[in-house]
């Protein structure tokens, strides 16, 4: 029989918060961030270095397993809510959604994203690239294995050309 104990896993007192990403460069690739908790780590003597590392809940349609499933989209200054899967010791966080936001708690930053290029980047080398910094919007989807020295890619232009690029041949529309 299962003997409930008094640890802050089970039975424990149930601790959410609401927080700031500081990080979102994982160097384990767990696609975690760090998160300045309010009334935990908001106490500015305390390093965004320092801050835990907070494993991002995903949705079940997202193995996160191997390198399946997707990647969050959290940026830094993303407002989160979540909880501590150890209760008050607040030493483990799970953030379970993101909360619309024009402002972090230090200062206020732009209603439009001050990123110009984006580029998410899967394990296997494909990329998806949004590139807004000439003041237009350009994509173009890169294919990671090279054939015959050429990578493939799909480049929508802003003018309405797109270039499809194979080993084979180049075809714009």
């Amino acid at each position: 029989m299962f003997k409930r104990n008094d640890d802050q896993y089970v039975n424990g007192n149930f601790t959410w918060f609401i927080g700031s990403v500081e990080d979102i460069n994982d160097t384990e690739n767990l696609n975690r961030v760090k998160v300045r908790a309010y009334g935990y780590y908001d106490n500015p003597e305390i390093k965004t270095a320092d801050l835990p590392w907070a494993t991002v809940m995903m949705p079940v349609t997202s193995a996160s397993i191997k390198g399946n499933g997707g990647n969050h989209h959290l940026e830094v200054n993303s407002w989160v809510v979540g909880f501590f899967r150890d209760g008050p010791s607040a030493q483990d966080p799970m953030v379970i959604g993101s909360i619309a936001t024009q402002t972090n708690n230090t200062q206020d930053i732009p209603t439009e994203s001050s990123v110009d290029n984006k580029v998410y980047k899967s394990k296997a080398g494909h990329l998806i690239e949004i590139d807004n910094t000439s003041g237009s919007e350009e994509i173009r989807i890169t294919n990671g294995k090279e054939v015959n020295g050429i990578k493939s890619y799909i480049h929508m232009r802003e003018d309405g050309r797109i270039e499809i690029k194979s080993a084979k041949k180049v075809r714009i529309i």
